[in-house]
């Protein structure tokens, strides 16, 4: 075995102890390591996976200092190598190398506009089975030019006819798709059709997966990897307030926040189509921030707030996903990323718990099958289903609920127990649920079914009629300014509707349901409490 390999193997094996002989270890496996040259790719990689988790949970300084180290040593190994292209290191986020990959049109413009200095992109291929460019352009092309696109032309051909050079395309077509802004859900569809991949070459050291942080002011230091902690009063423990922000702070967050996703080759509504307004960042204990962010005003969904977030660890972020927040209410997934799995996820977690259910006041949070193992091997092979039992949530089914007390009695009873897969599976057919009082929020599903139920009865299914004859009733009992604007005028349509469905009548619900009209494009927060109010048992 390679020497640089077996030591390697040594780093990972007490990689998250913090003992103080595995400590020692750790700074002198790590000074070895410095001294020696990887041996390929995957081993780089590797090794630079659990670099950042020591880096995020440092014991002291001493191991902090040794990794931050050998971060300079890669970046100046890849700064070296940057003009010879090896594919082995595509799509690893390390600095200097290369991502080949789609993104949506948004992502791709905030790439073009605000990071053009750290990283340059390109066209890099267009996916056999994609919509032609003969049929996305004829929306975008001068009257003078559609001709072309009736030629029967490749799209490089297209390309070529309507002379853009190779290093001009990618700019050409963000901007044709630009003029589709006013319609970001057609202009989302005809670009995701057209399935395009991008080459993204990073050409600064911050824009990769080793230097893209937040800014901290001290660093907080591990005596111990904390897996058994009271959730309960950790939820409970009042939330500071988020820290105070201007606006260029809440861009400069975000950055690091897209790049994060991005550097992995993922991406989210939320992180794409941010309410910069919306961004609050709240600073907790054991090296943990926390960003919360909605969705601006064309984006958002009905009724509901997507709600995304960003968990920081020692200015890393090392966790992402969001909500659907609904007044009392909310679905919640969790997405750890995979360099600092084996750490305190469930405390992280908790934190994120703690968060949403305080600024929202929520009573209760759902997760979905999907997050503890339905269409989800791994899911079904870490046991992830007892995972969140431990944090308190529970089957929303009965049945399933006593099916959880059973076996939770057999691995009490004899250590060597496990759940066997037959049985985790089972435990899919139902969502979990974390409650902190016996109150039974409204849900998203509830009022879609109230209303659709609504239509069938009085408008006979006809969509149509009934938003026109919701509308009109609605204005007529609260006097609302006439012309809305497009957000506002969506809004509109949603209280109409559940107006009629609740048959409200009261001046107070009718009242809360047109403060939605203008709050809800504006201020998720204010809405959410508008929501809470008008479901008010």
């Amino acid at each position: 075995m390679r020497p640089f390999l077996k030591w390697l193997q040594q780093l990972e094996a007490i990689l998250n102890r913090c003992d103080s002989e595995s400590v020692r270890i750790q700074c002198d496996v790590l000074k070895k390591l410095s001294a020696l040259p990887w041996s390929d790719a995957d081993t780089l990689i590797r090794y630079h996976e659990m670099l950042m988790f020591l880096a995020a949970h440092p014991h002291d300084h001493q191991v902090l200092k040794l990794a931050e180290k050998e971060f300079v040593r890669i970046r100046q190994y890849f700064f070296e190598q940057r003009k010879k292209s090896n594919p082995k290191y595509n799509d690893c986020g390390l600095p200097y190398t290369t991502m080949i990959t789609r993104f949506s049109h948004e992502l791709l413009m905030w790439l073009e506009t605000r990071q053009k200095g750290a990283c340059r992109m390109s066209l890099d291929s267009f996916e056999s089975d994609g919509v032609e460019l003969n049929t996305l352009l004829r929306f975008t092309l001068p009257a003078l030019e559609r001709d072309e696109t009736t030629a029967g032309l490749s799209n490089i051909d297209l390309l070529d006819a309507l002379h853009i050079s190779p290093k001009n395309r990618l700019t050409f077509l963000l901007s044709q798709f630009a003029q589709l802004d006013a319609l970001p859900l057609i202009k989302d569809y005809l670009f995701e059709s057209l399935k395009l991949f991008v080459a993204i070459d990073l050409t600064q050291a911050s824009f990769s997966r080793s230097y893209n942080r937040l800014p901290i002011k001290a660093h907080f230091f591990h005596e111990d990897i904390l897996k058994r902690f009271d959730h309960q009063r950790l939820m409970d423990d009042a939330l500071p307030e988020p820290l105070p922000l201007k606006d260029v702070d809440r861009a400069e967050v975000m950055d690091v926040i897209r790049k994060s996703l991005m550097l992995t080759m993922r991406e989210t509504d939320p992180s794409s189509f941010t309410d910069l307004e919306s961004l609050r960042l709240y600073e907790l204990e054991r090296g943990i921030q926390i960003a919360i962010y909605g969705l601006k005003p064309n984006r958002q969904l009905a009724l509901c707030s997507y709600v995304g977030y960003t968990l920081f660890k020692n200015g890393f972020p090392a966790a992402y996903g969001g909500a659907w927040v609904m007044g009392k209410s909310a679905r919640f997934g969790l997405n750890i990323f995979e360099c600092f799995r084996g750490g305190e996820s469930g405390y992280m977690m908790c934190q994120l718990l703690r968060v949403y259910r305080q600024v929202f006041q929520l009573d209760a949070i759902e997760i979905e099958p999907y997050q503890f193992g339905r269409d989800n091997p791994d899911g079904i092979k870490s046991g992830a289903f007892w995972f969140y039992y431990r944090y308190g949530f529970r089957p929303a089914d009965a049945g399933l609920q006593k099916l959880a007390i059973e076996e939770m009695k057999k691995i009490t009873a004899r250590k060597s127990y496990r759940s066997s897969e037959k049985t985790l599976i089972r435990f899919t057919d139902s969502e979990m649920v974390l409650r902190w009082n016996k109150n039974k929020p409204v849900r998203m599903v509830d009022v879609t079914e109230k209303v659709s139920q609504m239509i069938h009865r009085m408008y006979r299914g006809d969509r149509a009629w009934a938003v026109e004859d919701a509308v009109k009733d609605f204005r007529s009992k609260t006097g609302l300014p006439t012309p809305l604007n497009a957000a506002q005028q969506e809004v509109l349509i949603d209280v109409a509707l559940i107006a009629k469905a609740y048959r409200f009548t009261e001046e107070e619900k009718i009242f809360l349901l047109s403060e939605m009209v203008s709050v809800k494009p504006v201020d998720l927060y204010a809405y959410q409490r508008l929501l809470s109010d008008l479901f008010k048992r």
